[in-house]
């Protein structure tokens, strides 16, 4: 496989992985919240009150909510903008 169809075929995946991201934000948040509860609940169970246990993040919050779309819709345009350069990149060899 010559380097730009390889450029063009990461290009291409990220590009999806970031439409995938983006189109399904709120069900990635929902989840994100839900396994940041879980979490949680099973670190206190098995640790107690220590400061190991402490809080990192905010989950279960509206404020967590909020930080975790603003976080999944920068990753997904982040992607679709990385792809897009990766298939500028492939196709460098086409046009020049």
């Amino acid at each position: 496989m010559s380097e730009s169809l390889s450029q063009f075929l990461q290009g291409t995946f990220w590009m999806a992985v970031g439409a995938i991201v983006l189109q399904n934000l709120d069900a990635l948040v929902r989840f994100d919240q839900h396994s940041g509860i879980n979490l949680k609940a099973w670190l206190k169970k098995q640790l107690g009150t220590s400061t190991l246990n402490r809080e990192l993040w905010s989950v279960g919050t509206p404020s967590g909510f909020r930080g975790s779309r603003t976080v999944f819709r920068v990753v997904g345009v982040l992607s679709i903008v990385g792809g897009t350069a990766l298939v500028g990149l492939s196709l460098r060899g086409v046009f020049h």
